[in-house]
C-alpha cells in the first residue's frame, strides 16, 4: 500500500507542475486564475493528509529549485518567495493536509467539509502573505479590505467551484479504487 500511495504522490505532484505550466496566464492581476486548488483540495481526498501535503511540497520545492511549474511569471525559483502572492502556494500545502484530515473516506458530507475547510485555509495563507508582502516588502500600505478585493473577491466563487469539482471527482477516485 505504502508503494502505491508514494506513486500516487509522485502522479498528483506531476499534475501539480503540468497545471501550473499549462496555465501561465498573461494577466495584470496581482493574483493570477489557476486550476490548481482543484488539484490541492482532490490530493487531500485521494491522498490523505500526509501524503497529499507530500505532494503539494515537492510541487513546491521543484518551483522553488527553478523548475516553471507556477502560474505567474517568473515562473518558478527562489525569488518567488517574495512575489505576493507564495503565501497561497504555502497554502497548497497546509490546504491539503487539512482536507484529508478532516475527510473521511466514502463519506460525501467529510468530503465537503473537508474541502470547504481547505478553501478556507488556503485563504488564511494566502491572504496574510499577501498583506504581509504588500505592506512590508513592496511598502504599498494596504487595508485588509484591500486584500480582501484583490485576492479574495474575484476569486471565491470560482475557488467554489473547483472545491465542488475536486468534491466529485475525489470522491469518484476513491470510489472507483476502492471497487478495483
Amino acid at each position: 500500500m505504502k508503494t502505491r500511495k508514494l506513486a500516487m504522490t509522485s502522479v498528483m505532484a506531476a499534475l501539480m507542475c503540468l497545471a501550473g505550466m499549462l496555465l501561465h496566464w498573461v494577466s495584470p492581476a496581482l493574483v493570477p486564475f489557476s486550476i490548481l486548488p482543484v488539484l490541492v483540495f482532490m490530493s487531500g481526498i485521494i491522498l490523505g493528509a500526509e501524503y497529499a501535503a507530500m505532494a503539494m511540497l515537492v510541487y513546491l520545492v521543484l518551483g522553488l529549485f527553478g523548475l516553471p511549474v507556477f502560474s505567474a511569471a517568473p515562473f518558478g525559483g527562489v525569488g518567488y518567495i517574495l512575489k505576493p502572492t507564495f503565501g497561497f502556494l504555502l497554502g497548497n500545502v497546509a490546504a491539503a493536509y487539512v482536507v484529508g484530515r478532516v475527510y473521511r473516506e466514502g463519506s460525501l458530507w467529510w468530503a465537503i467539509v473537508g474541502v470547504l475547510t481547505g478553501v478556507v485555509t488556503l485563504y488564511l495563507f494566502g491572504l496574510s502573505y499577501l498583506y504581509i508582502i504588500l505592506h512590508w516588502v513592496m511598502h504599498r500600505p494596504t487595508s485588509v479590505a484591500g486584500v480582501l478585493m484583490i485576492g479574495f473577491v474575484p476569486f471565491i466563487l470560482g475557488d467554489l467551484i473547483k472545491a465542488g469539482i475536486a468534491v466529485w471527482v475525489g470522491q469518484e477516485v476513491v470510489r472507483r479504487r476502492k471497487a478495483a
